[in-house]
């Protein structure tokens, strides 16, 4: 992770921070980063009490992330996985943080900042299926992270925000990546926009690995289920995993429950990032099944 204390490159938060009703205050993620978060919010209160948002998935790419990686962050929040990435993918590696969310987006530029991530950089950004200005439907402070382009309940759609959306082939061209290790996509229901605007980079990418959340209450905002997600990975040739508390196996259907998913056209790219120990049992889990 490059840790210097040089200006770091993000662009300025698009709305005034006195519409957000933000009370931020210091955590520690459990790699020691320091991250500001809002008690109040489901995410920061996790944060707060074990050190992470979603263990399980922070585990995984804890171990998993290495140097020299590039890694984008779709819906990145307040930055965790940005910051967990920052330090995994090191001085070598990129960190491309995206998040619409005018609050949330200037929270996150005064984590990358506050945690010295010189290998990060943050846009206030939603990937879709085309490059256009949308309105996002945001959520109380409780689950701020529920904001999207679908509101909860149509007959009430309550305050919106218009925002920047483009698409993933056009973000990576217009920021010259060359090699896309892993892309995280938490997008509250808008998934297969993100990958309608993605068939260039997947294509370019053969071994890149997608870390996608599966929710069937977002999915129904959008009026698909997470059952044509899954088809839709899966015609793209990725494999899918969950991931558990003891680590990756084969996918299962989801219940109602927020799971993570990892996808994969080649398994090496997943084996080559594992622990010895968490890669062997993969292997003997795909052996029994």
């Amino acid at each position: 992770m490059g840790r210097t204390r040089a200006a770091h490159p993000v662009n300025p938060a698009p709305r005034p921070q006195s519409e957000f009703p933000w009370r931020g205050r210091l955590a520690a993620l459990r790699n020691g980063l320091p991250i500001e978060v809002d008690s109040r919010d489901m995410i920061g209160r996790e944060i707060l009490r074990q050190g992470c948002w979603e263990w399980e998935t922070y585990h995984f790419l804890e171990s998993w992330l290495k140097p020299g990686m590039t890694v984008i962050d779709v819906g990145a929040n307040v930055g965790q996985y940005s910051l967990l990435a920052s330090a995994g993918v090191g001085a070598g590696g990129r960190v491309r943080a995206l998040e619409p969310h005018p609050g949330l987006y200037a929270v996150l530029c005064r984590n990358l900042r506050r945690a010295r991530c010189a290998n990060a950089v943050a846009h206030p950004l939603a990937l879709g299926a085309a490059d256009e200005r949308r309105d996002l439907f945001l959520h109380r402070i409780d689950n701020v992270g529920a904001s999207a382009f679908r509101p909860l309940d149509p007959s009430r759609p309550g305050p919106s925000v218009r925002v920047a959306a483009t698409t993933l082939d056009a973000y990576v061209e217009a920021e010259g990546l060359r090699q896309v290790d892993l892309v995280k996509i938490d997008v509250e229901g808008a998934e297969l926009e993100v990958l309608d605007g993605a068939t260039t980079t997947l294509a370019a990418n053969p071994d890149v690995v997608l870390v996608v959340e599966f929710l069937r209450d977002n999915a129904r905002r959008f009026g698909h289920s997470v059952e044509d997600l899954e088809a839709r990975l899966r015609g793209l040739g990725f494999s899918l995993f969950s991931i558990t508390e003891t680590g990756l196996t084969r996918y299962a259907p989801v219940a109602e429950l927020a799971v993570n998913v990892v996808a994969c056209r080649r398994l090496m790219p997943i084996l080559r990032g594992l622990p010895q120990p968490h890669a062997a049992l993969l292997l003997s889990r795909l052996g029994r099944t």
